[in-house]
């Protein structure tokens, strides 16, 4: 059974265009929010979860060139 909640239009509006974008509802946003900042009991990660922390830790980097050693000099660098 859905719970109403009092939240702000700006808000809604808000995690309306970002479930959006992320193609998923808005309740299955608000999920992910809450289980990313839930303390874990067991403190263990699902291979699932652990994936997704990858995924996001790697967005934006599509961009660095093939080769990359971890090291720029100071040339390199615009």
């Amino acid at each position: 059974m859905a719970t109403p909640l009092e939240i702000q239009p700006d808000l809604a509006d808000k995690l309306t265009s970002l479930a959006k974008a992320r193609g998923v509802s808005v309740d299955d946003l608000l999920k992910e929010i809450i289980d990313a900042i839930e303390p874990r009991s067991n403190g263990e990660y699902s291979l699932a979860e652990f994936d997704r922390d990858m995924d996001l830790l790697t967005q934006g980097l599509e961009q660095l060139p093939p080769n990359y050693q971890g090291t720029y000099s100071r040339d390199e660098i615009i």
